[in-house]
């Protein structure tokens, strides 16, 4: 068995009123001052405002004279600062006094910046985004890979709401690497303990398969335990000999966990593959999760999961990581990570590990294109919700841009998109369950309405498109209301008229 090397202790402190965890490593320090806020927290309207609060806290702060930035996550925001002690604790405070009293005057500046940076951004990928969305749709963790609405939306007055209400002492945490500085002062204004986003996964019939325009991907919603993690990574890495070291056919397996809670994830891995070869690495994603439940891991396989965690701890990034993971556990009540490493390296259960993928294979969500979805597994539906029921409008004869076999149905109680003779929808979006209404203005005399529902999907409606359509435009604008609609960021339009 390889020695451990056992990762620096990782010290709690207080500074005016905030907890502070810290490691004594060499060199310059690194500071990273964390809220428990973030992409999770907000709602479909009001998604990318955190982003938007970011940028506008680190306007004052932004130099190239050390290394500093700020980043917007899932479940938390950071601002990090690498420098010598004097200018950590100047940055610090001046990031504290930037939040406390947010300057929104340069609203119109970053707007632009943030749409700006989403053109050129690829975003998260699918094995990121696609999960949270299935089992969340537009909501919380689903927002993982949705435009950032707020940045044509969010008034200045919404935005500095958002930061009083998430920007202060009672929800924020400090990660040094260094022993705190006499000095350091964190001048941030009160506040209550805030918490996670508790909201209630769909209950979706498992296993499944699903289509998306390109790539094979595989979901799940697990718990989150030392033998799944164990599984995840056995399987990736039994994948990525098979797919690419022998097979030759995708560079790349690539792998995500998101956790919404104190002991469940929602995984997805997958790859990039070319049409011709999705079904053979659809079969591969079958066979090796079967296999690893029938049989269980090879006693090497769980002796090189625990391998390369022992090196982890010998490298000095880890200790930083164990103080984060400190303070993530500090603002989510989650546990931390500790348990989980322990139980790593204490040897994990061959059973365990297989109980474990066959409760992955049993939750299992296979996302490929539609000609390849396999066909031995049900459909799952483009939302929860139940197709609205109500007239199918016919395409206009010329000049339709809708897919061939694209079938929109219109009722009173909302809309429901089909493809070809399926009665599965492929989204739904009822009145009583809508998101938001993106607004495309264009050279013609109706808009574009691109409607998303909070159970997840989205229906455009391009008025050109239909028999009718113009009156139906019509009529949805009057049945959302105009507190639902917001101008369709750049990255929704169609750019075309309607």
């Amino acid at each position: 068995m390889s020695e451990i090397v056992a990762p620096p202790p990782v010290h709690r402190g207080e500074i005016d009123g905030v907890p502070v965890f810290w490691n004594e490593q060499p060199g310059r320090v690194s500071a990273s001052l964390i809220f428990g806020v973030g992409v999770a927290h907000e709602t479909f309207l009001g998604s990318g405002i955190t982003h938007l609060v970011e940028h506008l806290a680190m306007r004052p702060l932004r130099t190239g004279r050390y290394d500093n930035n700020a980043t917007t996550e899932m479940l938390h925001t950071s601002f990090d600062v690498t420098s010598g002690p004097e200018t950590v604790v100047d940055h610090l405070r001046r990031i504290c006094e930037s939040l406390s009293e947010l300057d929104t005057g340069p609203l119109e500046v970053e707007r632009a910046v943030l749409q700006a940076e989403e053109r050129v951004s690829d975003g998260p990928g699918v094995t990121a985004w696609l999960p949270p969305s299935i089992w969340f749709g537009n909501q919380a963790y689903g927002l993982a890979g949705n435009v950032q609405i707020a940045t044509v939306r969010a008034t200045a007055g919404e935005v500095r709401a958002w930061a009083a209400r998430w920007f202060h002492r009672g929800n924020a945490a400090l990660v040094l690497s260094a022993p705190p500085p006499p000095n350091l002062r964190l001048p941030l204004p009160d506040g209550p303990r805030q918490a996670p986003p508790v909201l209630k996964p769909f209950d979706l019939a498992t296993p499944a398969s699903t289509a998306i325009p390109n790539g094979v991907v595989a979901c799940a919603l697990v718990g989150w335990t030392p033998a799944m993690a164990c599984a995840a990574g056995i399987l990736t890495m039994r994948l990525t000999d098979r797919l690419r070291h022998s097979e030759g056919l995708v560079y790349d397996v690539a792998f995500d966990h998101q956790p919404i809670g104190a002991h469940r994830a929602l995984l997805g891995f997958g790859a990039d593959v070319g049409d011709k070869h999705t079904r053979r690495v659809l079969d591969a994603i079958g066979d090796e999760i079967d296999s690893l439940g029938a049989n269980g891991p090879k006693p090497e396989e769980i002796a090189a999961d625990r391998a390369a965690l022992v090196e982890d701890i010998g490298e000095p990034a880890f200790a930083t990581y164990r103080a984060f993971d400190a303070a993530m556990a500090e603002l989510t009540g989650w546990p931390s990570a500790v348990a989980h490493q322990d139980a790593v390296l204490a040897g994990i259960a061959v059973e365990d590990v297989a109980a474990a993928a066959r409760e992955l294979a049993a939750n299992l969500v296979l996302a490929a294109p539609p000609r390849h979805v396999p066909a031995d597994l049900p459909e799952l539906p483009g939302s929860p919700l139940a197709p609205v029921a109500g007239r199918e409008l016919k395409r206009v004869l010329v000049g339709c841009t809708a897919p061939r076999g694209y079938r929109l149905v219109a009722g009173d109680d909302g809309l429901s998109a089909f493809y070809g003779p399926s009665q599965v929808p492929v989204a739904v979006v009822r009145f009583d369950d809508l998101a938001g209404v993106a607004v495309e203005n264009t050279d013609g005399r109706r808009p574009i309405l691109h409607l998303s529902g909070l159970h997840g999907g989205m229906i455009t409606v391009r008025p050109g498109d239909w028999r009718g359509g113009r009156a139906l435009v019509d009529e949805l604008l009057r049945r959302v209301g105009p507190e639902m609609c917001f101008e369709a960021p750049e990255s929704m339009r169609l750019f075309e008229q309607s």
